[in-house]
C-alpha cells in the first residue's frame, strides 16, 4: 500500500520531496526518489519525525501535504484535486473530507467513523496540506486527536462545551471548524470536501482490503490496477 501512496504523489506534478517515515530504504523500492525516516514508537512520534525530515531537507516556511500510507487507492488526480481544492491558500491548514452518502456507493461495508455536521455527515481522507511552521505549532493538539481519533465524542469534548452541545443539538457546522482550530492551536483551518470516495477508503482491516480489491475488480482502468500491472512487468512477471 505504501508504494502505490508514493506511486500517487510521483504522479502528481505538485509534489517535491517525498518522506517515508516507518520503513528502511532496502524494504521497498519505490522506483523514484524518496527520503526515509525510521519507525517510530507510536503514530504522533511518526508525524512528529516526518515534519522535521522536511524541516532539514528544506528549512523555509511552505506548504506540505500529509497523509497515511494505506490509502491504498490514492491517485495523482486526487491528490492534486485536494491541492487545487485549498487554494488560494489563506489558511494554516487544511484536511479532506468525504460525505458519508459518497462513501456509502462506493464502499457500503467500509465502516469509517463520521462526524454529523449540518451540512451533512463526513469522514476524514486521511489528507491533510498545511504550513510546515503550522504543523510545529500545533504538535500538543495532534497527539491527543491522534489518540483520539476514533472516538468523536472524545474529540468534541476537547473541543468545548459550546461545541459540544452543538455537536449533540446537530447544529456544529463546516464554518465553526475554523473558529474550533484557532481557539484550540492558534491556527487558520478548515475542512475540503472531496467528492471522490477513493480518498477516504484507507485500509487497516482485513475486511477493508477485501473490499478494496473487489473495487479494484470492477474498475479495471484505476491506476493501482495499471501501477501494479507496470511493476509486475518491470520485475519479470506476467
Amino acid at each position: 500500500m505504501a508504494w502505490h501512496v508514493v506511486q500517487a504523489l510521483a504522479e502528481s506534478d505538485r509534489i517535491g520531496e517525498i518522506v517515508v517515515v516507518g520503513l528502511e530504504p532496502n524494504e521497498i523500492d519505490f522506483g523514484v526518489n524518496v527520503h526515509y525516516v525510521p519507525n517510530q514508537p507510536n503514530l504522533w512520534a511518526s508525524q512528529n519525525a516526518g515534519l522535521r525530515k522536511l524541516q532539514e531537507l528544506n528549512p523555509q516556511d511552505r506548504y506540505i501535504l500529509a497523509l497515511s500510507a494505506d490509502i491504498a487507492l490514492l491517485t495523482g488526480q486526487i491528490v492534486d484535486s485536494f491541492i487545487k481544492a485549498c487554494e488560494p491558500y489563506t489558511l494554516d491548514v487544511y484536511w479532506g473530507v468525504v460525505r458519508k452518502e459518497v462513501m456509502l456507493a462506493a464502499f457500503p461495508d467500509s465502516r469509517r467513523t463520521y462526524l454529523p455536521l449540518r451540512e451533512g455527515s463526513f469522514c476524514s481522507s486521511d489528507l491533510y496540506l498545511g504550513r510546515l511552521s503550522a504543523g510545529f505549532q500545533i504538535q500538543d493538539s495532534i497527539r491527543y486527536f491522534i489518540e483520539n481519533r476514533k472516538n468523536i465524542l472524545a474529540q468534541v469534548w476537547k473541543l468545548g462545551l459550546p461545541t459540544l452541545a452543538r455537536f449533540l443539538f446537530r447544529r456544529l457546522g463546516m464554518d465553526d471548524m475554523l473558529d474550533v482550530a484557532y481557539r484550540i492551536a492558534g491556527i487558520r483551518g478548515g475542512p475540503v470536501v472531496l467528492p471522490l470516495a477513493e480518498a477516504g477508503m484507507d485500509v487497516d482491516k482485513p475486511e477493508q482490503l477485501a473490499q478494496v480489491r473487489v473495487y479494484l475488480e470492477k474498475n479495471p482502468d484505476h491506476p493501482a490496477n495499471t501501477r501494479a500491472q507496470g511493476r509486475a512487468a518491470d520485475e519479470g512477471g506476467v
